[in-house]
């Protein structure tokens, strides 16, 4: 709930900060946006600061979160660690990405290696300039707006609905 709440906040602040300060537009219709909960983790290895992720502050947040997960330090992640860590890096287990997006291989063990793999994968899918360096702006997903319900056509045989 709370990942939920803070991705919705930084959607609308990130719709303000995109609109630049200029005169409101005339669509109303509301923003509508998504924050992923591994998009929310890539933010955190933001550490200096400056509102971009640098393929160094990767490589440094990449070796944390391994080592906040492998609680009993054997260099791989059982499910129960994987949880755990989801738990606290990523708001729940029911957030995603999930175990067995990482544990490819499906042996029930996350390996360092499996466990980068998947978060540099990850990297390289919001990266869409391409440069090395994940930018808020590239973070967030816009979602399309809902589709007006179309009319429900008769089955054969039905009559239509009566006006």
């Amino acid at each position: 709930m709370k990942v939920q709440v803070l991705a919705a906040a930084c959607a609308v602040a990130l719709g303000a900060c995109a609109s630049g300060g200029s005169a409101p537009s005339r669509d109303t219709s509301p923003i509508r946006a998504i924050l992923s909960a591994d998009a929310l983790m890539l933010v955190s290895f933001d550490a200096d600061a400056d509102l971009s992720t640098s393929a160094a502050e990767v490589d440094a947040g990449l070796s944390r979160e391994f080592t906040r997960a492998d609680a009993n330090r054997d260099n791989a992640l059982q499910p129960i660690e994987f949880q755990n860590w989801s738990n606290v890096a990523l708001g729940g287990t029911q957030m995603g990405p999930y175990r067995l997006d990482f544990d490819r291989n499906v042996d029930n063990v996350i390996t360092r290696e499996e466990f980068e793999a998947e978060i540099r994968a990850r990297v390289s899918d919001y990266d869409s300039d391409e440069n090395g360096v994940l930018v808020r702006a590239e973070l967030v997903r816009l979602v399309g707006q809902a589709r007006p319900p179309t009319p429900r056509r008769p089955t054969p045989g039905e009559l239509p609905p009566q006006r």
